[in-house]
């Protein structure tokens, strides 16, 4: 499966994307190109034509506040209402350490809303593979971080320079 990246007033855009490819390979997901958008006026019709391209699309964009700042826009194209807290109602959040991505999600497609920040990304990946996993029955996942037995390699030397 492929998917499609979008830069939105972006500046740290390969470290962003290798980001991303290296997270959505693990699920056999394959992002082939990015895009670039630098005006405002033009992001609604940057991402209507890569979503009618592929069933997902990442956007990453300057996030300025706590969210990227293509959130608000995207979610008005998209008629989402505000809950009480001003954050869109029946979205998936995306928790980073200081930022907030979102998921948003049709019966067929999904649009990831994500910050300028590769670090960021990293905090919010498992949570939104996990999601896309499930919604378009990708495979794998990410690989397990396995720490050496540090008890036992100081063990094994401690013995060793009794010996020698």
């Amino acid at each position: 499966m492929k998917a499609g990246l979008l830069f939105y007033l972006s500046r740290r855009t390969s470290s962003c994307q290798r980001v991303l490819r290296r997270s959505a390979g693990y699920f056999g997901l394959e992002v082939p190109e990015a895009r670039f958008c630098v005006k405002k006026e033009a992001l609604g019709g940057a991402l209507a034509r890569l979503l009618r391209q592929y069933p997902m699309v990442f956007v990453v964009g300057s996030a300025q506040g706590k969210r990227p700042d293509c959130a608000g826009p995207i979610f008005n194209m998209l008629h989402v209402p505000p809950g009480p807290d001003g954050e869109p109602r029946g979205i998936m959040r995306l928790p980073g350490s200081e930022k907030t991505g979102y998921l948003v999600e049709s019966a067929t497609q999904a649009i990831i809303l994500l910050p300028d920040d590769p670090y960021e990304i990293l905090k919010m990946a498992k949570p939104m593979f996990q999601r896309l996993k499930r919604k378009f029955g990708l495979t794998g996942d990410f690989p397990k971080v396995e720490h050496p037995d540090y008890a036992k390699l100081i063990a094994d030397y401690m013995e060793k320079a009794e010996h020698t």
